[in-house]
């Protein structure tokens, strides 16, 4: 006998737990099991007032965040979506099915207004990359560095000549993106990186770089540069860029410096693409001490002793 779903009448009460429908071998699962935030609401409390509404919950943001890395979630829309209707995503939140999940603008206004001047989401980072460093996932003696080029949120046909560009602008007029260019001028990453005009400048976006490495049309955006221990794949550090190769070679500088003052963990050896062996000095300090310097085809760099 054929069976057939009744649906006459919709079910006024349903007996459901979250924690039954998420697989054992759900990578929430493991995820949730090494990660711990209790820190944070100690962290942000001076960010909060004292009298008011209560906020989103600052763990529930990022939770949210770290679903939408893990899983490629590009989009702080369709993040909040996803979480809408993922069950698993939804325990990993901490949600039950009837909560509401924050609007997609409440990450842009923490992002920009309340934790602006706060490292949060590096703590964060380093949080879990400690976590590693315990579980005995970090080698610690060979890290690899590379960059992924993000495409910034800057039009082209409302561009300007590099050369019509004015840097200095007032601060109490300027837009947030100027003002956060104008505060990286002299960063070895952003504007001290070279001091060539660029060909283009976005006004809404000056920071974009103007760039065609990926040998196409050629688009504003930005280096994310990545400093990786090559024993398991862990993510030592990232750092923020403009897409040259210049700036690049400078975030690597600032990454193992970061990573050795806050870890206490300096490699070895250094593997990268060629675009990392160029330098404007041909005779280095550490090659005048035994050390073999970096040139084009090289594809490990002795970094002990030397200046990247």
């Amino acid at each position: 006998m054929m069976g057939r779903l009744e649906q006459d009448q919709a079910q006024l009460f349903y007996s459901f737990c979250l924690e039954g429908v998420v697989p054992d071998d759900h990578q929430v699962r493991a995820i949730a099991s090494v990660l711990d935030l209790s820190w944070v609401y100690g962290e942000l409390s001076p960010h909060y007032p004292a009298l008011g509404r209560p906020s989103i919950d600052p763990v529930l943001m990022i939770r949210m965040l770290i679903l939408g890395y893990a899983f490629g979630l590009r989009s702080e829309r369709l993040l909040c979506r996803e979480v809408r209707v993922n069950l698993a995503y939804r325990w990993f939140c901490g949600l039950s099915i009837e909560d509401k999940i924050p609007d997609h603008s409440v990450f842009s206004r923490a992002r920009n207004e309340r934790f602006g001047d706060n490292d949060v989401f590096r703590q964060v980072f380093e949080h879990v990359v400690e976590a590693c460093i315990s579980a005995g996932l970090v080698g610690g003696k060979e890290f690899a560095v590379d960059a992924s080029l993000i495409a910034a949120d800057a039009n082209k046909q409302r561009s300007i000549p590099g050369s019509e560009w004015i840097k200095q602008r007032d601060p109490e007029t300027a837009s947030r993106a100027v003002k956060e260019y104008m505060a990286t001028l002299d960063d070895a990453a952003f504007g001290a990186a070279t001091k060539v005009t660029p060909k283009f400048v976005s006004p809404s976006d000056p920071a974009a770089q103007w760039t065609g490495a990926r040998r196409g049309p050629a688009f504003f955006a930005y280096s994310d540069n990545y400093l990786i221990d090559v024993k398991v794949g862990i993510i030592m550090d990232v750092e923020a860029s403009r897409a040259i190769r210049q700036a690049e070679v400078g975030a690597s500088k600032t990454m193992i410096e970061r990573t050795q003052e806050r870890f206490d963990i300096k490699p070895e050896r250094l593997a990268g693409d060629t675009a990392y062996g160029f330098r404007s000095e041909p005779q280095l300090a550490c090659q005048r001490q035994g050390h073999r310097s970096a040139h084009p085809g090289d594809r490990q760099v002795e970094t002990r002793g030397r200046n990247l």
